[in-house]
């Protein structure tokens, strides 16, 4: 029995020494101000891109998070996007109670991986490895660290030194690193603080750092929150992606490349496509009237179908392969309608916009491609310029509606982009 006891307080104590702790993570050490208006509060939040190889890009998060309340467990939960050109490298995380005393690690097998196909799509190649703790218990913290690589840099993540409203801050900070003399374009947006700079002869570092953002409300009618929340935008002047090389410094040097390299290449149609369109029209009396006729004929032949698989996520369908199939996604349709225009010598404008409910337009002082997410087609007549949403088969002519409406798209020609 003696030995049994002896035993048992071994075991017993051996249990709490081999216990990690970290009583910096107490919650004891949350600013009393930081729980207002919070369900959550980042303790740290450290983000690291690493851009010294452009077909290498390198992303690395350190992140720590007390879940105060019930209603900020999907704040702890952790998604990893992947697909061709994104590969996850590493994961590894705690959970620890309200003490800073860890209570479980978390690794890559502790992740759900499933399907990240959208419900606006037939087929995607992006997949997504998902966590969620299993805890009931409130306050509790998570931390995790994780790295990703991007086989492009093309897009570079925006960092948001608060990602949601719920949200307190307690320590955040982004650096960027890049190799000597890489040009790159960089827009902060309110950042009040000063940017740390530092220079080796292997590499340029650019440090940004907030702490004590307090959570905040959001109002029904209230203003965009990109128009006073803190992130930082950066862009490349030379990038690859999906083995396509390119450079841009302006919205006309983006929209050129855009049509050069993506668009031009897929208009073609075949002889008789062409001759049955010019008699569709042949007795229209007008371009604008003609262009109505092929825009009828589109809804009736086509439907929205998105099928997104890499460079495919930027790149149309063949004109060919959408008369032929009749379906594609906005690239596609988009596309098709400006060669069938084209085919009867109407001249239109292949245009990108940022599409939802929240009007978003485009910065005009900062291009970059992660800023649109949906194509429109414009007809520039010479007295009304005319708008078209080509995945709809019931729109009326001419009409956009709210979805893209009241805000800057990027047009896209061969003499280059320009906002409009």
């Amino acid at each position: 029995m003696r030995k049994f006891c002896i035993f048992l307080i071994f075991a017993l104590v051996s249990g709490r020494a081999f216990s990690q702790n970290f009583p910096e993570y107490s919650v004891d050490n949350i600013p009393p101000t930081l729980n207002t208006r919070a369900n959550a509060v980042i303790r740290k939040f450290e983000t690291t891109v690493d851009m010294r190889t452009p077909d290498n890009v390198i992303l690395t998060i350190k992140k720590v998070i007390t879940i105060l309340n019930k209603n900020g467990d999907k704040r702890a939960a952790l998604a990893l996007y992947y697909d061709k050109s994104t590969a996850i490298k590493s994961v590894k995380g705690q959970v620890m109670d309200a003490s800073g005393v860890s209570q479980g690690k978390i690794t890559l097998s502790s992740f759900i991986d499933e399907s990240a196909v959208s419900n606006i799509s037939l087929f995607e190649d992006s997949r997504v490895k998902y966590f969620s703790p299993n805890t009931i218990t409130y306050p509790y913290t998570v931390s995790y660290e994780y790295e990703l690589r991007f086989k492009q840099n093309l897009n570079i993540p925006d960092w948001y030194a608060n990602p949601a409203p719920d949200v307190a801050v307690q320590n955040a900070e982004y650096t960027f690193i890049t190799k000597p003399g890489d040009k790159i374009r960089i827009k902060e947006y309110n950042y009040k603080g000063k940017t740390e700079t530092a220079k080796t002869d292997k590499l340029e570092s650019y440090t940004w750092k907030v702490a004590n953002l307090n959570a905040f409300k959001p109002e029904a009618y209230a203003p965009d929150p990109d128009t006073y929340i803190t992130y930082v935008k950066i862009a490349a002047e030379n990038f690859t992606y999906y083995g396509k090389a390119g450079s841009y410094t302006d919205w006309n040097g983006l929209g050129k490349w855009v049509y050069e390299d993506l668009v031009k290449s897929r208009q073609a149609l075949s002889p008789e496509t062409v001759k049955m369109v010019n008699e569709l029209v042949k007795d229209a009396p007008n371009d604008k009237e003609k262009a109505r006729k092929i825009y009828e004929y589109l809804q009736k032949k086509t439907r929205y179908i998105s099928v997104q698989v890499g460079i495919g996520g930027y790149q149309p369908f063949l004109a060919t392969e959408v008369d032929r199939l009749s379906y594609g996604d906005c690239k596609a349709l988009v596309n098709y309608a400006q060669a069938l225009l084209k085919s009867v010598n109407i001249d239109s404008y292949y245009c990108l916009v940022s599409a939802g409910s929240m009007k978003k337009s485009f910065d005009p002082q900062f291009a970059s491609m992660d800023q649109g997410n949906h194509i429109i087609l414009c007809l520039p007549f010479e007295k009304d310029t005319t708008w078209l949403e080509c995945t709809s088969q019931d729109s009326p002519f001419g009409y956009l509606g709210t979805f893209t409406d009241d805000r800057y798209v990027l047009a896209c020609a061969a003499d280059g982009g320009k906002l409009l």
